[in-house]
């Protein structure tokens, strides 16, 4: 199959108002009023097919969902928050000596601030403020 230039429109499905379509129409409605001049009747089945709904199912009453619906008699039981120990909150001059001791012990940073148990962030900023040198960084 070739690349078209143009858009072909003879394999396009008929447009709604087409002369082909009105001929059509004006055709069925001829025979529809033929078929009624000579007796016939036209009944409209279309919302007489099926009952709207013939049952409903109630999940409520079936096997595997009622106990869903039933109201549970187990209450949940708060839970006691326990109470945290308070901590020892230490000074910033506290936490540079703990630091200057693993400092002088070898460690890095990242080690230190995790003995003393402080971030190591909050460790190279104390570094940083008080001059301690570590011998290792990472």
């Amino acid at each position: 199959m070739s690349m078209q230039r143009y858009h072909d429109t003879n394999r396009d499905p008929l447009p709604i108002r087409s002369p082909g379509l009105d001929a059509e129409r004006q055709r069925l409605e001829q025979a529809t009023l033929a078929f009624l001049a000579e007796g016939g009747q036209i009944e409209q089945i279309g919302y007489q097919m099926k009952d709207k709904y013939s049952f409903v199912i109630d999940a409520s009453k079936s096997p595997v969902y009622a106990p869903l619906f039933q109201p549970s008699s187990i209450t949940a039981q708060a839970k006691q928050a326990l109470e945290a120990e308070p901590v020892e909150l230490l000074s910033g001059e506290q936490l540079a000596a703990r630091l200057i001791v693993q400092a002088a012990l070898g460690a890095s940073p990242k080690q230190a601030a995790q003995a003393v148990g402080i971030g190591e962030k909050q460790a190279r900023q104390l570094a940083r403020d008080f001059h301690i040198q570590f011998k290792r960084q990472r």
